[in-house]
C-alpha cells in the first residue's frame, strides 16, 4: 500500500512538472552549411539561438517537423542530434538537420534561396524535449520571415554570395 501511494505521489510531481513548461524561444539562425544534396533529402547544419524561458535546463530531443516555406508544403525536417539549452539564457549552437523533400520541390526551394526575396518558413509538430529525466513534448507552430542571402549559405556553390 506504502509503495502505490509513493508511486502516485511521484506521477502527480512528473505530471505538474511537464505542464509547467514553457516553449523556447526561437531567437534567429545563421550560417547555413550545406552537407549533402540530392533529389529528395538535404542534410545541412545551421547555427540557431533559442532562450529557454524556463527555470531548468532543458535537452532537445530528435524532432521530426513539418516545413512549409511561403505556405507551400516542402517537406519533413529531422533533427539528427540533442540540443542542450540553460536555464532562463539564450544559447548557441550548431544543430544538424535532415531535411526530406516532397517530390518536384527542390529546384522551387533553390529558386526560392537564390532569389534573394524574405521568405516565410514555418516549422509545425511536437518539439520533444527532457528536463533532466522528465520528458515533455510541446506542439509547435512557428513561422519566421528569413532573408536567405544573409544566412551565409555554404556548400551550395551557385548560392554562396
Amino acid at each position: 500500500m506504502r509503495s502505490i501511494t509513493r508511486i502516485l505521489i511521484l506521477l502527480t510531481v512528473l505530471v505538474s512538472f511537464s505542464s509547467c513548461f514553457e516553449q523556447p524561444e526561437f531567437k534567429g539562425f545563421s550560417n547555413f552549411k550545406m552537407d549533402e544534396m540530392n533529389q529528395n533529402i538535404l542534410k545541412f547544419k545551421v547555427d540557431v539561438s533559442v532562450f529557454n524561458p524556463n527555470g531548468y535546463n532543458l535537452k532537445v530531443r530528435r524532432s521530426k517537423f513539418k516545413v512549409y516555406v511561403n505556405d507551400m508544403y516542402i517537406g519533413r525536417a529531422r533533427l539528427l542530434k540533442k540540443f542542450k539549452m540553460k536555464r532562463k539564457e539564450t544559447t548557441d549552437g550548431e544543430i544538424p538537420v535532415e531535411l526530406t523533400l516532397e517530390k518536384g520541390v527542390l529546384f522551387k526551394v533553390i529558386a526560392l534561396a537564390s532569389s534573394g526575396k524574405k521568405v516565410d518558413l514555418r516549422l509545425k509538430g511536437p518539439l520533444k524535449a527532457s528536463a533532466g529525466i522528465i520528458p515533455v513534448r510541446k506542439k509547435i507552430d512557428e513561422t519566421k520571415s528569413i532573408d536567405p542571402g544573409k544566412l551565409n549559405i555554404q556548400g551550395m556553390g551557385m548560392l554562396n554570395k
